[in-house]
């Protein structure tokens, strides 16, 4: 069935880790003012690897790694939040996460169509 593929499941795994970025950088923003506060970020590059390496398989999921940067002082109290990097990647997230969710309502739609209009004599 179609909700077991693998296609179907790399849209439930985006959609659960485009709505953790949102969360994360939804949380940097909220701490603009707290003092000594380092941004956090979400990496997916090995999530891509692992699903690579498991392409034959029937599990595929993302795993999202959540980190603090301390590299770079926006601010003179010791927090590194850019608020404008901030909100370009919630908007981003946020393009991602319904472009994801408009493919699996199609994907869901054309099995709706095949359901009612099928004749299963």
């Amino acid at each position: 069935m179609y909700l077991d593929s693998i296609a179907f499941k790399a849209m439930e795994s985006g959609i659960k880790q485009m709505a953790l970025k949102q969360e994360i950088h939804a949380q940097n923003i909220a701490n603009i003012d707290t003092p000594d506060y380092h941004y956090k970020t979400v990496s997916f590059q090995n999530a891509l690897k692992d699903a690579r390496d498991n392409l034959g398989k029937k599990e595929y999921s993302f795993k999202a790694v959540v980190s603090e940067v301390y590299e770079t002082n926006v601010l003179v109290d010791g927090n590194n939040v850019d608020v404008d990097k901030e909100n370009l990647e919630l908007y981003s997230a946020y393009n991602q996460s319904s472009a994801i969710i408009q493919k699996l309502n199609s994907a869901i739609g054309n099995l709706r169509y095949v359901f009612t209009n099928a004749n299963f004599k």
